[in-house]
């Protein structure tokens, strides 16, 4: 697998999209609708650029070609990969973007492609406070809830690719309390995903002009 390597710093952290599910729950490709004047993943996608993400590994599997159609091609900052077993759970898109992400990187911010409320500022939190804190994992969390995105330094690379199924980054946490930090932050976003049509509704209503 080739490797990819930004002219920059070693500290390099690599944020990894998951947007390979099915939407069995939706009932469509909720990561293709329509969100402000563009999409779902577009708008998350957006967000992360706008960070200082230094990569942006997007894994793709449910309507792969659909989905990488839709994202800025042109950006070097992104690479895409497809999950091919996808349908076997969240463990393995994530196992996938780790295996895929650059050599050099320090960590993983691990997102979701159906959040595109979280905004780059929060995202750039994270990352600060997982620089300064000498932690391992630093989560988001909003009036005691824990969220997304989450970040996991690489000395859990074994650990992250030996996930699978639907089971995710949160059992990383469990396993590993002493070693976390939760980051409390003043944005609903964080816990706001779309599973449903009332939830694409109710997300749709948090826009300014209600798009």
């Amino acid at each position: 697998m080739t490797k990819f390597r930004p002219d920059l710093g070693a500290d390099l952290i690599s944020a990894i999209l998951l947007a390979a599910g099915q939407s069995k729950r939706m009932g469509r490709t909720k990561q293709l609708l329509k969100f402000g004047k563009s999409t779902i993943v577009e708008e998350t996608v957006r967000e992360l650029l706008g960070s200082s993400v230094d990569e942006l590994v997007v894994v793709l599997g449910h309507d792969a070609d659909k989905l990488k159609a839709s994202i800025d091609l042109d950006n070097k900052r992104i690479r895409f990969t497809v999950n091919k077993d996808y349908r076997s759970g969240i463990g393995s898109s994530i196992r996938c973007g780790v295996l895929s992400a650059s050599s050099d990187s320090v960590a993983f911010l691990i997102a979701l492609a159906d959040q595109p409320l979280i905004k780059s500022g929060i995202i750039d939190l994270l990352i600060r406070s997982y620089r300064s804190s000498g932690v391992g994992i630093v989560v988001p969390t909003y009036k005691g809830v824990n969220g997304h995105p989450v970040i996991m330094a690489k000395k859990y690379y074994n650990e992250l690719i030996a996930l699978r199924g639907d089971v995710g980054a949160r059992q990383l946490l469990k396993d590993h309390q002493e070693d976390a930090l939760l980051v409390e932050v003043d944005a609903p976003e964080i816990l706001l995903d779309i599973d449903r049509e009332d939830d694409y509704a109710r997300i749709r209503n948090r826009l300014p002009n209600s798009a």
